[in-house]
C-alpha cells in the first residue's frame, strides 16, 4: 500500500516525520508530496526537508491513503486552496483513508465528510464550522477518516492509521516494536 502526506513549509515537525517513520516501520510506502513545484521545505520549526513528489506530477489513482499534518502551514498555505480540497475529494470519493491531525481536520470539516460524525482537533482549529461532534480525544476514526487532536498524539494517529490499513495484529506488532517490547 502506498500513500502520501501532504507538505507545506511550516508543518508541524514530529506530526509529519514521526508519522512515516510509524507508517514506514508497518511496511507501507509513503511519499512527501510537495503543494507546488519546490521539493525543498521546512519544518515549523526550520528543519530541511525534500519531499519526493511535488503535487502536479502525480497520479492520485497510484495512492491508497491520503496524510495532512498539521502547523501552522493548514492555516497560512492549505486552507484555502482549491487544489488541496479536489484531492481530499478525490481520496473521500474513493473512499480512501484520509488522516488529518492539529489544525489539519479544519480541511476536512470546511468540506462536510465529518458531519453527522465525530473528529478531535487542535484546540480552536474548528470554530465556525458545524455538522460534526467534536470529542476530546488523542485520535478518533469515523468511517475512512481519522483526526488526531495534536503533536502529543502523532504516535497514536500513526497506529490509529496502520490498524485501519493493516488490522490489529499489525498495529500491535509495529507498537510493540516502538516499545521496545521484544516478543
Amino acid at each position: 500500500m502506498k500513500g502520501m502526506i501532504l507538505i507545506t513549509n511550516n508543518f508541524e515537525d514530529v506530526e509529519a516525520i514521526a508519522t512515516v517513520d510509524v507508517l514506514r516501520r508497518a511496511g507501507l510506502e509513503v511519499d512527501y508530496v510537495s503543494i507546488d513545484d519546490d521539493l525543498e521545505k521546512h519544518t515549523q520549526s526550520y528543519l530541511p526537508i525534500k519531499c519526493d513528489r511535488i503535487i502536479s506530477n502525480i497520479n492520485l489513482n497510484s495512492y491508497d491513503f491520503l496524510i495532512i499534518p498539521g502547523g501552522k502551514a493548514v492555516m497560512s498555505d492549505l486552507r484555502d486552496r482549491e487544489d488541496v480540497e479536489n484531492i481530499i475529494h478525490d481520496f473521500a470519493k474513493r473512499d480512501k483513508l484520509v488522516a488529518t491531525i492539529c489544525a489539519a481536520p479544519y480541511l476536512v470539516l470546511k468540506l462536510g465528510y465529518l458531519d453527522g460524525g465525530k473528529f478531535t482537533c487542535y484546540p480552536g482549529c474548528d470554530l465556525g464550522l458545524t455538522g460534526a461532534k467534536k470529542v476530546n480525544k488523542g485520535v478518533v476514526r469515523y468511517k475512512n477518516f481519522i483526526t488526531g487532536k495534536a503533536m502529543a498524539y502523532s504516535i497514536d494517529f500513526a497506529l490509529e492509521i496502520v490498524d485501519y490499513l493493516l488490522g490489529k495484529k499489525e498495529k500491535e506488532v509495529v507498537e510493540s516494536s516502538i516499545h521496545g517490547i521484544i516478543k
